[in-house]
């Protein structure tokens, strides 16, 4: 969960029973564990105790100040018929959230909650909270003043992903376990259904002024996006298991993470069309953005957190440029020194491959990036005359050339070294080109585009590298 200025939060359930900060570069910032002496908090009917939670989702108020963070259950002593993914009904054991400060990472209030809270939405007004309660059923609402319950709303099995439109008066949640959405009056706690949305909803994000919702079906293999006033849907066909989404800055592009695929897709809003599709680690399952970056970041059960670069969104931001800089005046041939990349507390990093149209994916273990060019964009005949452009390297002056094909790009110079290494072992010339973050490797280059265009695309089919054109 990103805060928008600058903090990411990774909930780490019971498999480390910890809550992770991170800044926008990477770097921990804190570990928070998840346990917690309940009569600290004035819950006097638990024991003098430190019981476990298990963080499962989270939110930040809108001021970033604060961190309202899901604990699936409680662990110790009266916490005696926990609930689980495949339990429901009211006889479970209720859970809590936290209320996390950003400025120390410490837990300041616990909210007693239903049973299994899951997704969190908080009103933009930071008034209300709302959280899904999977096993009991239910939503909590929560006054944000009071830190206290003030309701629970039945809305069926199992509630998941729920989105507050921005006048506080109604929310939206998905009813997993059907194939409808709950409509919730948070004046009257009334409640209506969405029918027939589709199998398995689990997230949902509203957009368009409220007036669309965009639904990820677990079970169908689709996103959604229904106009919740002329009832229209448009559908956008995913691969196996689209879960949590995020959305674009000015809401042109949705990113859905595919569990079962081990990938994230990015499509078009206006029309549900599949841009691209992303390869991934193990079981992603948690995405959001880092937009003044054009970053994406990954959560996978594998254990990783991993961060992709749009360079389709950081065009449209920043022009004929990366990162809003103009790389023209970072050439340096490449028997210069490189300068030392900055260091990333949380993984190694390595092999960045980049294509303007596509995602940058990164593999492992935390930021190391890589794209991908579907088979289907890479034209067939290509490797028939893989060959043709063998002898055409970059020459000992790179000066003449106005386009290079870029085949990687790292934020560890020593990995464009070694690329580039072991390109010129298959005959290849490379040149290295420094940039303020990322350091390039330009195997192939040419002083006219047309010829540039058709290099990407046999660099593609003889070394299996996706590839770009920077022009000079």
């Amino acid at each position: 969960m990103s805060s928008g200025q600058g903090l990411f939060a990774a909930q780490n359930m019971m498999y480390r029973h910890t809550i992770t900060i991170y800044n926008e570069k990477g770097t921990r910032l804190a570990k928070i564990k998840d346990g917690v002496n309940l009569k600290d908090y004035d819950f006097d009917e638990y024991e003098d105790h430190n019981y476990l939670g298990g963080p499962v989702e989270a939110a930040f108020t809108s001021d970033g100040k604060y961190l309202w963070v899901s604990n699936y259950s409680m662990v110790g002593p009266g916490f005696e018929n926990e609930g689980c993914d495949g339990c429901m009904g009211k006889s479970y054991d209720p859970s809590f959230l936290y209320k996390i400060n950003c400025s120390n990472f410490e837990i300041e209030a616990v909210v007693k909650v239903g049973a299994v809270p899951k997704f969190i939405a908080i009103s933009d007004d930071d008034s209300k909270l709302l959280v899904s309660n999977w096993t009991s059923n239910d939503v909590s609402v929560v006054d944000l003043q009071t830190e206290k319950e003030v309701k629970k709303v039945d809305v069926g099995a199992h509630p998941r992903g729920m989105d507050i439109t921005k006048d506080g008066k109604t929310a939206f949640v998905t009813i997993m376990g059907s194939t409808k959405l709950a409509q919730i009056d948070l004046e009257t706690y009334e409640v209506n259904y969405i029918t027939q949305i589709g199998r398995s909803p689990r997230h949902l994000i509203l957009t368009d002024n409220d007036s669309s919702l965009l639904v990820s079906m677990n079970s169908g293999s689709k996103v959604v996006k229904y106009n919740r006033f002329t009832q229209e849907k448009t559908t956008c066909k995913t691969p196996s298991g689209p879960r949590s989404m995020t959305l674009s800055e000015n809401e042109d592009y949705l990113y859905v993470v595919n569990y079962f695929d081990h990938s994230f897709s990015k499509i078009r809003t206006h029309d549900m069309q599949l841009i691209e599709t992303i390869a991934t680690a193990e079981k992603p399952i948690g995405i959001c953005g880092n937009w003044e970056e054009s970053e994406i970041w990954v959560a996978c059960y594998s254990g990783k957190i991993e961060v992709f670069k749009d360079f389709h969104l950081d065009s449209l931001k920043n022009g004929n440029s990366i990162f809003g800089i103009d790389l023209s005046t970072f050439w340096k041939p490449r028997d210069r020194k490189l300068n030392s990349a900055d260091s990333v507390e949380v993984g190694d990093t390595s092999g960045l491959e980049v294509n303007p149209d596509t995602l940058m994916v990164n593999d492992e273990p935390l930021i190391k990036l890589s794209s991908i060019t579907p088979k289907s964009s890479i034209d067939e005949s290509a490797s028939k005359n893989a060959d043709r452009f063998k002898n055409r390297r970059i020459p000992e002056s790179s000066e003449n050339c106005r386009f290079f094909v870029i085949s990687g790009a790292f934020s560890v110079p020593e990995n464009a070294s070694k690329q580039a290494a072991e390109l010129d072992e298959k005959g290849y010339q490379c040149e290295i080109i420094q940039g303020a973050k990322l350091t390039y490797v330009a195997p192939l280059c040419s002083d006219n585009r047309e010829d540039a265009e058709a290099q990407v695309k046999l660099l593609k089919a003889a070394e299996g590298f996706s590839a770009w054109i920077l022009k000079r």
